[in-house]
Order: structure tokens, then sequence, then C-alpha cells
């Protein structure tokens, strides 16, 4: 599946759900200096399409895995389909695979866009489309030096394209990282985003404090509404 991006916008585009148009932000839109409220919106604006286009696309992978998973026999070109994933994802077998091409409900996408940006103001966002703060240890990423040190170890994060790059480095993070075990467990019996974030505590240091402030981010700016939004089909070529 492809998504068509429609052509590149200087200004932050309002979202008018629940089909969304896919404008992909190669780079941030400054938010300073704008209303408390307007900028929340905007932040939102700017994030939602690029995190349908991230769904989108891994939902299409996973339903096509599971179309391949009732093959008796794989041709290579299946396999040369395959292997790439099974690599990425971490995963043994095609059953294991599918467990792990889940997404996450959007407001939880959101909730933990704005916490870990600063509502898109921290320099890993702005100078990197590093959405999450996701840290990098391998030195043939591209990646930014932080300004601090942790235990006397200089840290890197992670540098993406646009912010669908950074979006789906996330869900891939969530779906392979044997931290996160428990909550790949109980996204495949709910998608009810305030029965998930509860184990999420690894995520942060703050553990219980970071949990309470992902649900009051749901609750307050009623980022719900958003998981009912999808890509616009106009803009899908299957």
């Amino acid at each position: 599946m492809v998504v068509k991006t429609p052509h590149t916008v200087k200004d932050i585009e309002p979202v008018n759900c629940p089909n969304v148009i896919p404008y992909v932000y190669t780079r941030p839109v400054s938010l300073k200096g704008l209303p408390v409220h307007e900028k929340k919106q905007k932040f939102f604006d700017m994030l939602l399409p690029s995190v349908l286009v991230a769904k989108t696309n891994l939902d299409y992978t996973r339903q096509v895995v599971e179309q391949l998973a009732l093959k008796k026999t794989m041709t290579p070109k299946d396999t040369l389909f395959l292997m790439p994933l099974m690599k990425k994802y971490r995963a043994k077998n095609t059953a294991q695979l599918i467990n792990r091409l889940r997404t996450v409900p959007t407001s939880i996408v959101l909730a933990q866009a704005a916490i870990e940006s600063g509502w898109g103001s921290s320099r890993f966002f702005k100078e990197g489309n590093n959405v999450f703060g996701m840290w990098s240890f391998d030195s043939t990423e591209n990646r930014i030096p932080a300004l601090s040190h942790r235990n006397g170890t200089k840290i890197y994060l992670q540098k993406f394209n646009n912010l669908e790059e950074s979006i789906d480095a996330y869900f891939t993070m969530l779906n392979t990282r044997t931290s996160f075990a428990s909550f790949r467990a109980i996204l495949q019996k709910t998608d009810n985003p305030f029965l998930l974030i509860d184990s999420l505590k690894i995520y942060s240091e703050r553990g219980k404090d970071y949990i309470d402030d992902l649900a009051r981010m749901i609750r307050v700016n009623h980022l719900q509404k958003y998981d009912s939004c999808h890509i616009d089909p106009a803009y899908i070529i299957r």
C-alpha cells in the first residue's frame, strides 16, 4: 500500500476527521508564541496525519503477512518480503510477526508525543523530527548528540527525515523491546487507552507519575476523539 502525500505545505493544515489528508511534515512548524489553546490544536493537527500514515502502512503490512501465513508453500517472492520484516521485528515465526505488527491507539501516540516533545519545543523534535526522544545506540545511524551525559557516557538521539519515520520507529520499539512485552500482551486484548497506558511505566523513569500525566493528557485534550480518524481513502493506492 502507498499513501499518496499531497503537496508540501509551509504552515500546519487543519485536520478534519474522520477522513484525514496525509500531510507529512519534513520539518516541524514552529509553534512558538502561539496562545496555549491554538498551540495545542496545531500540534495535534501537525502530528495526526503522520500518525495515521504510519498506522495505515503497518496495518496493511500485517494484513499481507496474515494472508501469507495461510499459504501452504511460500514463493521466493514471499520469502523476500517476509525476511526483512522478521529481522526488523525480531520475530521467530509469522505468528509472532503478526502480533508485532500492531499499532497503538492514536490517543496514546498523541499524548506521549506532547509530553516527550514538550508540545514540539524540544531541540530533538525541532532539529531531528524525533517526536518521542528516542535514543540512538548505533553510530551508523543518523543522530544528534545530546547536551548531557548518562553515567559518564555521551548520549545520542535519533534523527529522522520526517515525522512519519519517527512514529514508525516508535511503533517498532513498542513492538520489539522485551520491556514492553506486557504492553503488547494487553494490546492484543483491548484498544482502550486507559487500560493500556499503565503498562507504559517503563517508558519513563517517573513511573506512576508519568502514567498519571498520560491519562490526564488524554482526558483534558479529549484525545480519544482521534482514535476513529483514518487516512482519506482518496490518498491510498493499493
